[in-house]
């Protein structure tokens, strides 16, 4: 009688066991199955049903092996090997599986061997690791573009002065291996004494600039020197305190390289054209003084070539001088003169071509105090990109709108436009917004020196544009009788 009683207890005892493990096997947010020997699924959690997008009943009595991506399939053969032929107690491996729609997820699984009524049988736990594997593989993709395009990432603790870098950092010092660590100062000894101050002025002032941007000379420690391009933005605190400066580390010495040769085209050759341009203007001079045999058209022609001719001499004075303190070195030379008058014979001269036809909007009687030869050379350089990058368009307008206190003057053509991530860069030196930049011809210096000829006037200049429907470059000026 008493072992019957005992046997009772047991069987209760056991059966409350088994109720308790099949209600935590079900409620578990860990996705979760039981497997035989021959890995076909017994039995599947709700999370498992949740992370596979089946029902259980389309689960239940397949094998593992149906859900198996390919090139996982060996690693749950090896499951099976150690876990019942080897007798291994656990067992963990790296899984990929499909969803039901044939969407993959990863999976890091952990089988556990049990034996019931004298048969064994797998537990398996698997936890997601997708989000993790696609970081895996977002961060190759990135180490690769890095590598492939001599960039490196690099971000500073402002407090400890250590800094955290990519990989390929350090090689770009010249380092075949990587430093164990890498600090502030470390940056010291590779940059140029003469560029050394332009870098510690650029870290004394992330807090007020918001990060950082140079472009510094560095020799590296096998004696080769290159030019860096440092930037990078700030990470603030609660208080508003600069706490980090992250950003990259751009090689950019063949852009400078490039940049050097550009300048020595442009000296060269307008050193070559100031001897014929000086011949010309001779020629002109002498045909503005013998005005007796001449028509009222002649003359007329002759003082259009003669101011043509300035123009040409100018602009061969501002590539001599196109450097980057081209703003510094430009010297105007100011009188008062008709905005309206200016904007017209400009938009003539390219109506003698096979143009789009150019208009001029505005009040007719535009007075303003300003270098009106370097003026008339925007407003000829925006109307001739309007015509190089918009040429299906029908109508180029340049309109004028007279204030009070200043003057603005806006070229609009209906062509394909700019996107906004490059118009920051319109006005850098060098710079060619369009893509197919081997289809149009130029340096890239026009829209510099535009906007270094309105900002030594004290003014603004910027572009507007809605890509496939218009563009619109604008420049502002004081307006001083």
């Amino acid at each position: 009688m008493q072992e019957k009683k005992e046997q009772n207890n047991f069987e209760k005892r056991f059966k409350e066991c088994d109720d308790k493990f099949n209600t935590i096997f079900k409620l578990t947010s860990v996705a979760s199955k039981i497997i035989r020997s021959d890995l076909t699924i017994l039995k599947v959690n709700k999370a498992l049903c949740e992370l596979l997008d089946y029902p259980p009943e389309e689960i239940e009595g397949t094998k593992i092996l149906d859900h198996a991506c390919e090139e996982y399939i060996p690693h749950w053969h090896r499951l099976q090997e150690e876990i019942w032929s080897n007798q291994v107690p656990f067992f963990k491996l790296q899984a990929c599986l499909y969803r039901k729609d044939r969407s993959r997820v990863w999976v890091d699984v952990t089988t556990i061997l049990y034996t019931d009524q004298g048969e064994t049988f797998g537990f398996t736990v698997l936890d997601d690791i997708s989000g993790l594997k696609h970081l895996e593989e977002s961060q190759k993709r990135l180490n690769v573009a890095l590598k492939y395009t001599d960039t490196a990432i690099w971000e500073l603790n402002v407090d400890t002065k250590e800094v955290f870098r990519s990989p390929d950092h350090d090689k770009i010092f010249g380092y075949q291996n990587r430093k164990p660590k890498w600090k502030l100062e470390n940056y010291y000894p590779h940059i140029m004494p003469e560029d050394l101050p332009v870098f510690e002025e650029a870290l004394a002032n992330i807090q007020v600039n918001g990060g950082i941007d140079v472009q510094l000379r560095v020799k590296r420690v096998d004696g080769v020197l290159q030019w860096l391009n440092i930037k990078g933005k700030t990470e603030n605190d609660e208080q508003g305190r600069a706490v980090k400066v992250i950003g990259v580390i751009n090689d950019i010495t063949k852009d400078k390289i490039a940049e050097r040769h550009k300048d020595d085209f442009i000296s060269i050759a307008s050193h070559e054209l100031k001897t014929p341009v000086t011949s010309l203007k001779g020629s002109l001079q002498m045909l503005q003084r013998d005005t007796d045999h001449q028509s009222s058209r002649t003359k007329q022609l002759v003082a259009q070539a003669s101011r043509g001719i300035n123009r040409i001499s100018l602009i061969i004075d501002d590539l001599l001088n196109a450097g980057k303190n081209y703003r510094d070195q430009v010297k105007l030379r100011k009188t008062s003169f008709n905005l309206f008058e200016l904007a017209r014979e400009i938009a003539e001269l390219f109506t003698l071509e096979d143009f789009p036809a150019v208009s001029v909007i505005g009040k007719e009687n535009i007075k303003i105090h300003a270098d009106s030869e370097r003026i008339g050379r925007v407003i000829t350089n925006l109307i001739s990109n309007a015509i190089k990058y918009a040429p299906a368009t029908t109508e180029i307008r340049v309109e004028l709108i007279d204030t009070d206190t200043a003057v603005e003057v806006s070229v609009v053509d209906q062509g394909p436009g700019i996107v906004a991530e490059k118009i920051p860069l319109l006005f850098d030196r060098y710079y060619q917004a369009d893509e197919q930049q081997n289809q149009y011809s130029g340096l890239g210096l026009g829209l510099f020196i535009s906007a270094n000829i309105i900002r030594k006037h004290g003014g603004e200049i910027g572009v507007d544009s809605v890509p496939e429907e218009y563009t619109r470059f604008w420049f502002s000026l004081p307006k001083m009788i």
